[in-house]
């Protein structure tokens, strides 16, 4: 796992980009304009620059969600196992 915020940070392996594979990031036409947008699989849906219709993304893919254990607080950065935000805190 990668540290990214701090000694006490690490990005989560399943939204980390260096293990994504090409079909990840993908393009979805607008159904509202036509216009392309380009979706990332972590990101539930964008919306539309050109006419801000919200497009759901067809392919999100969280599949780490049925199965990890910090899946309810992850937004993709967590805690190293046993540390609470207070020992986080005072280690900066």
């Amino acid at each position: 796992m990668e540290i990214t915020e701090g000694p006490n940070m690490v990005r989560c392996p399943g939204l980390d980009k260096r293990f994504w594979k090409p079909g990840d990031i993908f393009e979805v036409m607008c159904p509202g304009c036509g216009r392309s947008i380009e979706f990332f699989k972590d990101e539930p849906k964008l919306k539309c620059r050109k006419c801000g219709q919200v497009v759901i993304n067809p392919k999100i893919d969280l599949g780490c969600a049925g199965w990890c254990q910090y899946a309810r607080q992850c937004g993709g950065i967590m805690k190293k196992s046993g540390e609470t935000d207070q020992s986080a805190e005072g280690s900066k």
